[in-house]
């Protein structure tokens, strides 16, 4: 039965009742969460919810009360909403899909950082590879950040590489990202500028400890093998036959494979430079190596 049919809901009614839902049934109340939740609903955006305050139709309150309901049984926001922010830039995500980080931003910052300065040397546009897209958008930042580069994403989902697909078109970089579905970089042939990668690094025994939001997200794009090394070496082993000389391999990693993964890296007759990158509370969060001349 409607809970809103005889119910002349406006915007700050809403609100208020989103936020004690999620507050009596032992959610943390995030106001932002549930302003999003019921900007998607019903078209308006945020910010003018609740200075307007306008009255919301009956199909738009059940549907925002409905995913309060579903936020609460965990479900993702930004799976309810249908998007994310990434580098500034709206994603779309669906379940299936890994949801973009901000953790991953720095990562992919640094990708361009060092990726410039190759363009600047090499005169030409850059061919990259990102592998396990998921989203896209790695693919799509690298995409807009260097100018004229090809992406090649690879991915093993479908529903990933049709999300993909969508938001490079969604940005105007759909003839520049061209996806593949795959195993990792286990059908690819050439050389690439450059390498970036967010794979799974989660230890197996741990997905399960997760956050229940979390673990919602598709499993295949979290567990990384018993100790999360698993992709991240096998990437790792394929660098030196997929890099151009002097090209530049980037992957995101979790502090605990952090000091491993370095230690390997330092040990490849093909690795010229390592560095250790971190985020922004100084934990160790990825690898960048440099190929030989």
């Amino acid at each position: 039965m409607s809970e809103v049919g005889t119910v002349a809901w406006t915007a700050r009614a809403l609100l208020r009742e989103g936020l004690q839902r999620m507050q009596a049934l032992g959610a943390a109340p995030a106001r932002h969460e549930v302003e999003w939740l019921l900007s998607a609903a019903t078209g308006v955006p945020a910010l003018e919810l609740s200075v307007s305050d306008p009255v919301v139709s009956d199909h738009a309150a059940e549907q925002f009360l409905a995913h309060i309901a579903s936020r609460i049984a965990g479900i993702p926001l930004q799976y309810l909403i249908g998007e994310t922010e990434f580098f500034g830039e709206r994603f779309a995500v669906r379940p299936g899909v890994l949801i973009p980080r901000p953790e991953t931003e720095a990562i992919v910052e640094a990708a361009i950082e060092a990726l410039h300065l190759r363009q600047q040397r090499v005169g030409r546009p850059l061919r990259l590879l990102d592998l396990g897209t998921g989203s896209g958008c790695i693919a799509v930042t690298l995409a807009r950040g260097l100018a004229a580069c090809v992406v090649v994403g690879v991915e093993v989902s479908w529903t990933a590489l049709q999300v993909a697909r969508h938001n490079a078109l969604r940005h105007g970089v759909g003839q520049r990202v061209r996806l593949i579905q795959g195993d990792w970089a286990q059908a690819l042939r050439g050389v690439f500028d450059g390498i970036i990668s967010n794979p799974p690094y989660v230890p197996s025994a741990e997905v399960d400890r997760l956050p229940l939001d979390v673990r919602q997200e598709p499993r295949l794009s979290l567990d990384g093998g018993v100790d999360g090394l698993r992709d991240l070496l096998t990437i790792l082993g394929d660098a030196p036959r997929l890099l151009a000389p002097e090209g530049v391999l980037v992957v995101e990693c979790g502090e605990a494979q952090a000091l491993t993964l370095f230690q390997r890296a330092q040990a490849c007759a093909w690795a010229a430079q390592v560095r250790l990158m971190r985020d922004l509370a100084v934990r160790p969060r990825g690898l960048l190596v440099t190929k030989r001349a």
